[in-house]
C-alpha cells in the first residue's frame, strides 16, 4: 500500500495519495523562492553526457550522511532546507528558521511502536528503516523533495476486519495541524495561526479501479490519522497524485474584471486573460493602476521555477480602449503569446496595419507577443483579410509553434471550404478562422478556414485548437442532424443549434478539410463546439447539451477519423455545463463544468453537497486503449458560490491550470489570502500538478551491466556456423509498482530459427527485483541472421519490450576480405592473427604453404592442410614395422617444440584400415607438423 502526500508552502492545499503494496507519504514542498542559474553544458559536450553528469551531481547533492548519533542528514538544495532522519520519523528545518516541522508514524490499528534504537540503511538519498516484521518505513531526498513510505508486506490486521485502516501520525516542531473539509486537507500552522502549509485531495483505487475512501482526522493537537477503507479492496491499491500546486491573482485585482476568463500554459509558463481590465495602460508592463479604460482588458504571465510561481509580466494592447475586451482570449506556446480582442474598432487588415483607424467597430483583432532572455513585446497586430464591423475576430485563438488560428464568429461570407471568395457577405454570422504563419519574425495569413456547409448563424471560430499540422474549429450552431463523423451536412431539419467540429489538414502550406465531426444524431441544441481541443490523432469538442453538457472524443487513424463516445462526470446533473471547456494531451482529458453545485474543496472531494451554487468544476480522465475513464474530480481550495471554476481548463506536461473568472477573493499575486471576498469577480486561476500514478518500469541489461535500450539491436558473433554461443541478461524492476511479465512464454523470440530462449524470466518484479534470461544464437549456414525478442509487460511506455537480436554467422564456403581463405578458418585462426573481414594475402598463403609442405594441421581446420609422408621401417630382430612420426606443435608457425602424446591418447585401427591417434587439444591455437624420425 503506498500513500503519498505533496506538501507546499502557504495555503497551497495539495495532498496526493498513492496506494499499492506500498503505504507512501510524498512530501514536496517547504519550497521557496530560487533564482539560481541553470548550468549550460559545455559547448560541444553531448546533452546526454551532459545530463548523466548533472544526473550524477544532483544525487551526490542529495545524498544522506551519517552522524555520530546515528542518524542520518539529508540536505535539499532546491527547497532550501535540512531533514534529520532518527528511526521513528523525520524532521525539518527550513534555512529562514522561521519554524520548524516533521512527522512521525507511531503506530497503525492497535499497535504501537516503542522507541527504537535507530535502524537506518541508506543508499545516496534514499532511506530505509525496518520498523517491525511487516512494516519497513522509507524515504528518498531528490530534487522534487522528500519522499516518505512505509511498506507492508502483509495487509495490516485488526480486531475488526470491518474496520478501516488507521495510521497514527504525530507532529513534529512549532506547527499544529488542523484538518478541515471533509478530512481532505490539513493545514500546519504557525502559533500566530499563520498557515505554513497545507494539504489537500485525497483519493483511493484498488486494482480494479473500485474507488476507496481516504480522509484525514484530528486525533489531538499535534496528532493526525490517516483513515483509508479497505476492507472490500484488492491490492495492490493506487492513490491519486494530484495536488493544487498555486493560486494565481491579478496583481492589480479589481472588482468586476473577470481574471481567469480564458487560461493556457505552456511548459512553466501560464498566461491568463481578464477582458474586463479597465486600465489604459499600452504595452508591457504599463502603469496598472489607472483604471480610466473600462473594459479594455488584460492578459497576465506567470512563470514556474521548480514548484514557485511568480508573475513575469502584464500585457496591453498596443492601442487600448475602452470595451476592447483584450484577453478574452489567450494562447501560448514556447516564447509566444497571442491575444484576442473581439472589441478591437480598427479597420486595418491584414498584419501590422493602422491600428489608430477606428471605423470597424468591433472588428477584432488579435496580437501576438514574444520573450527574450526573460522580457516580453509585442511582435504583431493581425487583423483578418477582410476586416468588417462586428466580426469579432479574436473571438478566440490558439498557437502552436509558427502557426496561429484566429476565430471570427461573426463574419458574414456565405462561401465555404479554404480560401474562398471572403467579400459575398450573404450569410450573416456564419463565421470564419484565419490561419497565420510566421518566418522569422514575420508573420502573415497562410488561410482563410469556412466550413464545407457555412450557414448564417451558425459562428463557425467559435472555439478553435491546433496541434500541428492540425485545426479544429467548432460551430455550436450548426443545424444538420447528422451524427458522428462525416455525415451528410445538408440536412438541416431535426438537428437545430446541435454544432459541429471540423477538422483541416495542412499539407505543406495547403489546407483542407479533413473531417466534419458531429454528436449523436438529431442532437437538438447540443452545441458540440462550444469547445475544442487537439493533441496528435486525438480531438476533443465540449457540448452543453442543454445545459447538462458532454464531451465528445474522436481519435484518428491515417486520415480516417472515429468516435470514441462520449464523457460523462460522476456526478453528472442538469445544468452544470460539464464539457463548456476542454483540454487534451496525449491520453489525458481535463473538462470543466463552469456550473457544477458542490461544496467540497481540492480533489477528490465530496461531490454529493450541493450548497455552493455555479462554484464549477473540473474533471480528469484518463485513456487506456480505446476506453476512457474519470481519475479525479478537482475543485477550487477555496470554494465559492458562483466562482465558475472550470469556465476555462489548460493543460500541458503534469499541469493543469484552471480558470474561475467570477472567484471574489481580493488578494493579489501568488498564493495569497483566499478566504476574503471584497472583491467580486475579480477572478482567480489555479494550478494543479498531474503525477504520474504509481507505475512499473523495466529495465534489461547484459551480464556486464551494460543497458539494452528498448527498440535497439542486441549483435551475437560472429561466430561459426554450426556453432553456439549463449548471453545472459538481467531484467529488472523499477518504479513504484510490480512489473509484470505478461507474456506466454515470458520473452517470445519471432522472425528467426537461430535463436531461442534458453533461460525464460520468471516475475512479476518487485521495484527492486530482478530476474535473469539467456538466449543462444546456433546458426546453421552462414550469412546475417536476425530475430525479434519481445518481453510483454504492463510498463506503460514500454510494454511491450522489444529489441532486435541480430548475428553473423561465417561459413567454411564464404571469402569475404578474397585472400584465399575461407571466413570461418579466419575466425577460428583469430589467435595467430587471421582477420576474416580484411585481406591478408601473405599471411595466408605462408600459411598454406606451410601446411601443404610440411603437414601442419589446425583444429577444426584439417579440410585446409595434408600431411606428409610418414616413415615405415621393419625391425630386423622382431620381425615388427614400426611406423615412426615425430609430432611437433606450434602457435605462431614459426617454432615448433616436441609434442609427446598427452594422457589418455592412444592409437588404433579403425575398421576401414585407418591408423588413428586420438589426444585432446593441448591448446586451441595449436597448429602440428608430422616429421619423418
Amino acid at each position: 500500500m503506498r500513500i503519498s502526500l505533496l506538501t507546499t508552502p502557504r495555503r497551497l492545499p495539495a495532498l496526493a495519495f498513492r496506494l499499492t503494496t506500498v503505504l507512501a507519504f510524498f512530501l514536496l514542498g517547504l519550497t521557496r523562492s530560487s533564482h539560481a542559474v541553470e548550468p549550460v553544458a559545455p559547448k560541444d559536450l553531448p546533452t546526454s553526457d551532459w545530463s548523466s553528469i548533472r544526473a550524477a551531481y544532483e544525487k551526490g547533492r542529495h545524498a544522506a550522511y551519517r552522524q555520530d548519533d546515528g542518524n542520518l542528514i539529508a540536505r535539499n538544495p532546491s527547497q532550501q532546507w535540512q531533514a534529520e532522519f532518527d528511526g521513528r520519523g523525520f524532521t525539518v528545518t527550513p534555512d529562514h528558521g522561521e519554524w520548524t516541522w516533521g512527522l512521525e508514524l507511531t503506530g497503525y490499528g492497535e499497535r504501537a511502536f516503542l522507541p527504537p534504537p535507530p535502524d537506518l540503511h541508506h543508499e545516496g538519498g534514499k532511506i530505509s528503516c525496518r520498523r517491525d516484521e511487516s512494516l519497513t518505513e522509507w524515504f528518498i531526498n531528490d530534487t522534487r523533495g522528500l519522499e516518505q513510505g512505509w511498506t507492508f508486506q502483509d495487509r495490516p490486521s485488526r480486531p475488526n476486519p470491518a474496520e478501516p485502516l488507521h495510521l497514527h501520525l504525530t507532529t513534529r516542531g512549532n506547527l499544529l495541524p488542523r484538518v478541515t473539509g471533509q478530512g481532505e486537507n490539513v493545514s500546519f500552522e504557525a502559533p500566530d495561526r499563520d498557515i505554513a502549509l497545507s494539504y489537500g485531495g485525497l483519493k483511493a483505487w484498488d486494482a480494479d479501479g473500485k474507488t476507496l475512501s481516504v480522509r484525514f482526522e484530528q486525533a489531538g493537537s499535534k496528532q493526525l490519522r490517516i483513515v483509508v477503507e479497505d476492507q472490500q479492496a484488492r491490492y495492490p491499491v493506487t492513490i491519486d497524485p494530484v495536488a493544487q500546486q498555486a493560486y494565481l491573482k491579478a496583481s492589480n485585482t479589481n472588482p468586476g474584471d473577470f481574471f481567469g476568463w480564458d487560461v493556457d500554459i505552456s511548459g512553466d509558463t501560464v498566461v491568463i486573460g481578464a477582458f474586463d481590465e479597465d486600465s489604459n495602460a499600452t504595452g508591457v508592463n504599463g502603469d496598472q493602476a489607472n483604471n480610466a479604460s473600462n473594459r479594455a482588458g488584460a492578459a497576465y504571465l506567470f512563470v514556474r521555477n521548480g514548484t514557485q510561481w511568480t508573475q513575469q509580466a502584464y500585457l496591453k494592447a498596443s492601442n487600448t480602449s475602452a470595451m476592447e475586451q483584450f484577453g478574452a482570449a489567450v494562447a501560448i506556446s514556447g516564447d509566444t503569446v497571442v491575444v484576442g480582442a473581439s472589441g478591437d474598432d480598427s479597420s486595418a487588415t491584414g498584419v501590422n496595419g493602422d491600428e489608430t483607424n477606428t471605423g470597424s467597430s468591433n472588428s477584432g483583432a488579435a496580437y501576438v507577443f514574444t520573450r527574450s532572455n526573460g522580457e516580453w513585446t509585442q511582435q504583431a497586430y493581425l487583423k483578418a483579410s477582410n476586416t468588417g464591423a462586428g466580426d469579432s475576430f479574436g473571438y478566440d485563438v490558439a498557437i502552436f509553434g509558427d502557426t496561429i488560428v484566429v476565430g471570427a464568429i461573426q463574419e458574414d461570407s456565405m462561401t465555404t471550404g479554404v480560401n474562398g471568395n471572403q467579400a459575398d457577405n450573404f450569410a450573416a454570422g456564419a463565421g470564419a478562422a484565419y490561419v497565420f504563419t510566421r518566418s522569422g519574425t514575420t508573420w502573415s495569413q497562410q488561410a482563410y478556414l469556412k466550413a464545407s456547409n457555412a450557414g448564417a448563424d451558425d459562428i463557425f471560430g467559435w472555439s478553435v485548437a491546433v496541434s500541428d499540422n492540425t485545426i479544429v474549429v467548432g460551430a455550436i450552431n450548426e443545424d444538420s442532424n447528422a451524427g458522428g463523423v462525416n455525415g451528410a451536412q445538408t440536412n438541416g431539419t431535426g438537428g437545430t443549434d446541435s454544432g459541429a467540429a471540423y477538422v483541416f489538414v495542412r499539407n505543406g502550406t495547403d489546407w483542407s478539410q479533413q473531417a466534419y465531426l458531429k454528436g449523436p444524431a438529431s442532437a437538438t441544441r447540443w452545441k458540440l463546439g462550444w469547445s475544442v481541443a487537439v493533441s496528435g490523432d486525438t480531438v476533443v469538442a465540449g457540448a452543453i447539451n442543454d445545459w447538462t453538457g458532454a464531451v465528445a472524443v474522436f481519435s484518428r487513424s491515417g486520415t480516417t477519423w472515429t468516435s470514441q463516445g462520449f464523457l460523462n462526470p460522476s456526478n453528472l446533473e442538469t445544468v452544470d455545463y460539464f464539457g463548456y471547456s476542454v483540454a487534451v494531451s496525449g491520453d489525458t482529458i481535463v473538462a470543466g463544468a463552469r456550473y457544477e453545485d458542490s461544496i467540497s474543496t481540492s480533489i477528490n472531494g465530496h461531490q454529493a453537497n450541493n450548497n455552493s451554487p455555479n462554484s464549477g468544476a473540473a474533471y480528469i480522465f484518463t485513456r487506456s486503449g480505446t476506453t476512457w475513464t474519470q481519475q479525479s474530480y478537482l475543485k477550487a481550495s477555496n470554494t465559492g458560490a458562483g466562482d465558475e471554476f472550470g469556465a476555462r481548463v489548460a493543460f500541458s506536461g503534469s499541469t493543469i491550470v484552471v480558470g474561475a473568472n467570477r472567484e471574489s477573493s481580493n488578494a493579489t499575486g501568488v498564493n495569497g489570502n483566499q478566504s476574503s471576498d471584497s472583491a467580486l469577480e475579480a477572478g482567480a486561476a489555479y494550478v494543479f500538478d498531474l503525477e504520474a500514478p504509481p507505475a512499473p518500469e523495466i529495465s534489461i541489461t547484459t551480464a556486464t551491466g551494460t543497458e539494452l535500450v528498448n527498440g535497439g539491436t542486441l549483435s551475437f558473433g560472429p561466430l561459426v556456423e554450426g556453432g553456439i554461443t549463449q548471453q545472459i541478461f538481467y531484467i529488472r524492476g523499477g518504479g513504484t509498482a510490480d512489473l509484470v511479465l505478461s507474456g506466454s512464454p515470458a520473452a517470445i523470440v519471432t522472425g528467426g530459427s537461430e535463436f531461442s530462449v534458453s533461460t525464460q524470466p520468471v516475475g512479476p518484479l518487485t521495484p527492486s527485483g530482478f530476474t535473469a534470461m539467456a538466449l543462444l544464437f546456433r546458426p546453421t549456414s552462414g550469412g546475417l541472421k536476425t530475430a525479434v525478442l519481445s518481453i510483454p509487460n504492463n510498463d506503460l511506455d514500454e510494454g511491450p519490450y522489444v529489441f532486435r537480436l541480430a548475428g553473423t554467422s561465417l561459413s567454411y564456403s564464404f571469402d569475404t576480405d578474397g585472400d584465399g581463405m575461407n571466413d570461418a578458418s579466419e575466425l577460428n585462426m583469430a589467435a595467430l592473427g587471421f582477420n576474416w573481414q580484411t585481406s591478408q594475402v601473405s599471411l595466408v598463403n605462408t600459411f598454406k604453404t606451410n601446411a601443404n609442405g610440411a603437414g601442419y594441421y589446425s583444429l577444426n581446420q584439417v579440410q585446409e592442410l595434408h600431411a606428409g609422408t610418414p616413415l615405415i621401417s621393419k625391425n630386423p630382430a622382431t620381425g615388427k614395422f614400426t611406423l615412426s612420426m615425430d609430432w611437433k606443435k606450434s602457435t605462431d608457425l614459426v617454432d615448433f617444440v616436441d609434442f609427446p602424446a598427452p594422457a589418455g591418447s592412444g592409437v588404433s585401427i579403425s575398421p576401414a584400415g585407418d591408423i588413428e591417434f586420438e589426444f585432446s587439444a593441448p591448446d586451441p591455437a595449436a597448429f602440428f607438423r608430422l616429421e619423418i624420425d
